[in-house]
């Protein structure tokens, strides 16, 4: 990080320190250990030790209309370094004003836009205007550059390049209904390279590689509406303006038919979606269709029971013959409950076979100080026609949290994965959380 950035970060946690009515703060730390094969030893059972940590930090403080907001993570190698060694990330790190004027909602820094179309992490600032007698109308506009991939504040790729604006306006003038409309202007250009090409008489001469290409602009639509309390109906659909082309459009209702009870049905239409300098561009690929719908049910003593049956119709495939299903059937059932939980799941069709369970088990050993969880997963699949034998997958973990005190806790978990790749791997992980929220 930039020192001039690091000065400017300090100021701003003094500043908002100093003057702070409430603070808000989350800090985990956690060690996740395992070992593998040297792949650059001649022996086969040589093996490397490695111990990597990760530290999470959340940071809010309030003073008034005002908040100093920030996300984190740090990560280091404490036994054999892997790639840099150390790493940075910053998440969230922003000022917000909030009901300025009793109209006016301010983001200015790092921040994660959630705006219909617009979604993503960009530094920069972020306005909502909310009008009418209700505030029933809300207008938000938003842009900046975008944020590295690597989360850091060094190494910013040109902002004519890399930037992201866009605007979403709501609407909540009928009682449960909420509806929107937004537009997403995005672009973001991947950093040029050097490497050795040919030339017209079979010359190596090195060449630099650039790339350029049109900004994303997206347009979309969002209703949700509820009624008398325990009905729902959410649709969108989502137009990518530049290539002329819908390429996502979902409506989904959910009803309680007594207390008990509740069915729900969803449809989905999906034409996979790529920037313009994305890898996956080059690859063939066709729009599917999903229809799918279930019920579930609630017993006396908490449990949950549910079943879902859905189908994936994906456009023909002229290369397959015409007796080769082309739709996908994906089937669900199991019963959940806040401490335990069983489902099994199978696919058939189109885009393989696949049959799973899965299964979770949480349990409250010593009065809220000690609890144990555990958690197990099983697969037998195939993937499409490329496969003639399924083959198996199997995984899960083992943990153990110590709280000796509400804001104070101590995790233990071992974990597990047998598939064709790894005959068998476990890791471990230890680490503590500590939760502090103030009113000074």
């Amino acid at each position: 990080m930039k020192p001039k950035l690091l000065l400017l970060f300090a100021a701003m946690l003094v500043s908002y320190g100093l003057n702070a009515q409430t603070v808000n703060l989350r800090f985990n730390n956690y060690f996740y250990g395992w070992q593998r094969i040297d792949s650059l030893s001649n022996e086969s059972s040589a093996k490397t030790t490695h111990l990597r940590g990760y530290q999470n930090y959340l940071l809010e403080f309030n003073s008034g209309q005002w908040s100093f907001n920030t996300l984190a993570q740090t990560e280091e190698d404490v036994i054999n370094k892997v790639g840099r060694g150390f790493a940075y990330r910053f998440y969230n790190l922003y000022v917000k004003g909030s009901n300025l004027f009793g109209v006016l909602d301010v983001k200015l820094g790092r921040q994660n836009i959630f705006a219909g179309t617009g979604r993503g992490t960009l530094d920069g600032l972020n306005l909502k205007v909310k009008a009418g007698k209700n505030k029933q109308y809300q207008f938000s506009l938003y842009g900046g550059a975008l944020a590295p991939y690597n989360y850091e504040f060094n190494k910013y790729p040109e902002v004519k390049k890399n930037y992201h604006f866009g605007a979403m306006f709501s609407y909540y003038g009928v009682k449960d209904l909420m509806a929107s409309l937004s537009y997403s202007n995005k672009r973001r250009t991947p950093e040029s390279y050097t490497t050795f090409r040919a030339d017209s008489v079979y010359n190596l001469v090195e060449r630099t590689i650039t790339f350029d290409g049109p900004a994303e602009q997206l347009a979309g639509l969002d209703v949700n509406y509820t009624y008398l309390a325990k009905h729902n109906f959410f649709a969108k659909a989502y137009f990518d303006v530049g290539q002329k082309k819908l390429y996502r459009a979902e409506a989904n209702v959910r009803v309680q038919i007594n207390p008990e009870l509740r069915g729900f049905a969803e449809y989905v239409f999906r034409e996979p979606h790529f920037s313009y300098n994305s890898i996956f561009g080059v690859f063939n690929y066709r729009k599917n269709q999903e229809i799918s719908g279930g019920l579930d049910y609630t017993l006396k003593n908490g449990i949950n029971i549910y079943g879902r049956v859905g189908v994936v119709l994906y456009e023909k495939d002229p290369a397959i013959t015409s007796s080769t299903k082309n739709n996908s059937v994906k089937i669900q059932a199991g019963f959940t409950h806040p401490n335990y939980g069983l489902t099994v799941t199978r696919y058939m069709g189109y885009s393989g076979e696949s049959d799973g369970v899965s299964a979770y088990f949480q349990k409250d050993v010593y009065k809220d100080k000690v609890s144990a969880s555990a958690s197990l997963r099983y697969s037998n699949y195939k993937l499409g026609d490329y496969e003639v034998d399924k083959v198996n997958a199997l995984s899960g973990q083992l943990g153990v949290t110590f709280r000796p005190m509400p804001q104070f806790s101590v995790d233990l978990q071992g974990q597990f994965l047998i598939n064709r790749i790894y005959k068998s791997d476990a890791r471990g992980l230890v680490g503590f959380s500590y939760w502090l929220f103030r009113k000074l």
